[in-house]
């Protein structure tokens, strides 16, 4: 059902090193003076707020929103028409997205199915690598805090 899969999301997005939290307001509070990228179709949500907007490249918080969720592996899913409109997923040291509740799907393969785009990416946790010491490192190949903020009934 659809309250389980919203459930396991949850679940399994905690368990790959992601952060829950319960509203965009929340997000601005914990990263005030921060500077901030964000997706153009969110610009006019964040209008409400003072804060400090940058390029992807300069910005410490990026704010997006993930076009589906999937709850077997608590990934989050994002289609672009253009590779560079990758930045906001990959380039500040933290990634908040926004997920509708009704966009998240129980398998991959049905979240993959309700997508279209030529550049699509699955994000499972915050960015991570292991040497082969098994010394985990976080933040080489993208965010070091991979945040995601429930929307929606």
């Amino acid at each position: 059902t659809e309250v389980n899969a919203h459930q396991l999301f949850i679940e399994k997005f905690k368990e790959a090193g992601g952060e829950i939290f319960k509203s965009l307001e929340e997000v601005i509070e914990e990263f005030k003076g921060s500077s901030f990228a964000v997706e153009p179709r969110l610009k006019r949500r964040l209008q409400k707020f003072d804060v400090q907007l940058a390029p992807p490249e300069e910005a410490e918080v990026s704010i997006t929103r993930a076009n589906v969720a999937c709850a077997e592996t608590g990934s989050l899913i994002f289609a672009f028409k253009k590779g560079a409109n990758h930045k906001l997923t990959s380039l500040p040291k933290i990634h908040v997205a926004l997920i509708n509740k009704k966009d998240i799907y129980p398998t991959l393969e049905e979240a993959l199915s309700k997508v279209e785009g030529s550049y699509i990416s699955v994000i499972t946790g915050p960015s991570k690598t292991g040497d082969i010491e098994l010394i985990h490192v976080f933040g080489v190949h993208g965010p070091e805090r991979l945040i995601c903020v429930l929307e929606g009934r």
